[in-house]
């Protein structure tokens, strides 16, 4: 698949789901506030993948808390809270969600491009 198919197939999915919070900051990333890794870079994204009673999620680790601010979770953790705020995207299969959790930040590369 051309880097083409690959953003239109990404910018479909990310547009299926954008009411959620982390994907409204992948669209609009002038707007997405960031927190402080520990090598002094900064993150507004991390994601990960989990299986769930048959079904593959794609899900965020650095999560809004409800102060506003970004917080980043690890492991089940920030898998039950993304599923709890509503943050995880299904997929039918592991394959789709591995390439979609690889591939997304085609979206955020383009977006973030255009803007600096």
């Amino acid at each position: 698949m051309g880097d083409q198919s690959n953003f239109d197939k990404v910018f479909s999915i990310l547009e299926a789901n954008e009411s959620k919070d982390f994907v409204q900051r992948i669209f609009s990333p002038e707007k997405s506030p960031s927190i402080k890794n520990e090598d002094g870079t900064s993150s507004t994204h991390r994601m990960a993948t989990a299986e769930a009673d048959g079904v593959h999620y794609v899900y965020p680790t650095i999560l809004r808390g409800k102060d506003g601010y970004l917080t980043r979770r690890e492991g089940m953790d920030a898998f039950d809270q993304a599923r709890v705020k509503g943050e995880a995207i299904a997929f039918k299969t592991k394959k789709e969600a591995v390439w979609f959790e690889k591939n997304w930040k085609l979206m955020w590369d383009r977006n973030h491009k255009a803007d600096y």
